[in-house]
């Protein structure tokens, strides 16, 4: 009999500082559905890693005197770093991706290149709020009293040139594949989906960054950094080697 495929991951972690107990349970919650599957036969790929770009880590670095690679490196390959601790926990992860790993930054920049070639990323400038915490923009509309609607944080208003992906674009082929297709799991979760995020409208995401320097460079645009949309989650792909 064929052994099944079956491949699961870790969100890749953001290592601004030491991983703490909420980054340990999921991690090793993950690494026992990849222990079942391979007592089961299945050929599993277990992928866990980090997110270490990003104007949150720029400013990490500056306050601890070292670059944001220095930085991050101490925090995953450091002593009792994240690599440390996966080791303590017996965390049996395949793969452990970076996304500062040179294989992935240069995937990255052909993926954002072929996007911008087939006309699915433009140049634009956006306007509106700005949550330094969590790096995210938000809308007038979406502040919760004025703050951030994640972390309750005040924001600041922000205008900069960026590159965005044409998401509003895919909203009818996204909502055929909630819809009508075992895509997403559980299937109760498919109209507060399409209710909260399709029906409203989608808008196209902001997927490029000039306000700071860390981060993958946009090759064929100097002074633009590709923004997380497209660098953080792509590495649930790069990781497979499909660049």
């Amino acid at each position: 009999m064929e052994k099944q495929k079956f491949y699961l991951t870790t969100p890749i972690y953001y290592p601004s500082d030491k991983l703490h107990i909420g980054h340990t349970y999921c991690t090793v919650a993950t690494d026992a559905l990849a222990r079942y599957h391979r007592l089961m036969g299945d050929d599993v790929l277990f992928l866990t890693g980090t997110d270490e770009h990003g104007q949150k880590i720029e400013d990490k670095a500056k306050e601890a005197g070292v670059s944001p690679k220095e930085f991050v490196d101490r925090i995953v390959e450091g002593p009792q770093g994240v690599k440390d601790l996966w080791k303590l926990m017996n965390i049996s992860n395949d793969r452990f991706i970076r996304t500062t790993d040179d294989y992935h930054v240069a995937s990255i920049q052909k993926i954002f290149r072929k996007m911008y070639e087939k006309g699915d990323i433009y140049k634009g400038t956006y306007k509106g709020k700005y949550c330094k915490p969590c790096e995210s923009f938000w809308t007038e509309s979406q502040l919760v009293d004025g703050k951030c609607p994640d972390c309750g944080r005040e924001v600041q208003d922000a205008e900069e040139e960026a590159y965005f992906f044409r998401l509003s674009k895919y909203a009818d082929r996204i909502q055929d594949l909630l819809e009508n297709t075992d895509f997403l799991q559980p299937r109760s979760r498919v109209n507060e989906m399409v209710n909260n995020f399709i029906k409203p409208g989608l808008e196209d995401l902001c997927v490029s960054r000039t306000s700071f320097t860390w981060g993958v460079p946009v090759d064929f645009d100097p002074g633009h950094v590709v923004y997380v949309w497209v660098d953080a989650l792509f590495n649930y792909t790069t990781a497979l080697g499909l660049y």
